[in-house]
């Protein structure tokens, strides 16, 4: 009955070892795996800067908010301007719709420009002298 006794607290203690074994692997691995992709010293840094006060965290939060939220919006505003390409006012090529009547008054616009160009340099007949 003695020996039996050993044997069985040897099979239990070599059972226990075998789980606490295992069980510190595990837990390595499981810290090896969990590890941040951010390396240790640029955490230490960020906390020293943004973490350790309130303002200073709350500074962090609306300082993100803001970046994200312009990115958000300058990639929403080209992927909405990618797929509609030639449906809006900047987009369109208006020459398409032009006719010969805007041609003509055009034209007439730029001859007169010429014509008005020649009274600037003579004498106005504005002048209002009385004396």
């Amino acid at each position: 009955m003695l020996f039996s006794t050993l044997a069985r607290n040897r099979t239990l203690f070599a059972r226990r070892a075998t789980v606490a074994t295992a069980s510190t692997t595990c837990q390595q691995q499981l810290r090896q795996k969990s590890s941040s992709p951010i390396p240790a010293p640029v955490l230490s840094k960020w906390y020293s800067i943004f973490g350790k006060s309130t303002i200073g965290y709350a500074t962090w939060l609306v300082g993100g908010i803001i970046v994200a939220e312009g990115l958000t919006g300058m990639l929403g505003d080209a992927f909405w301007g990618s797929v509609n390409h030639g449906r809006t006012f900047d987009t369109v090529d208006w020459s398409k719709f032009k006719t010969d009547d805007e041609e003509e008054e055009e034209e007439e616009e730029e001859e007169e420009e010429e014509e008005g160009t020649g009274d600037e340099e003579g004498d106005d007949d504005d002048d209002d002298d009385d004396e």
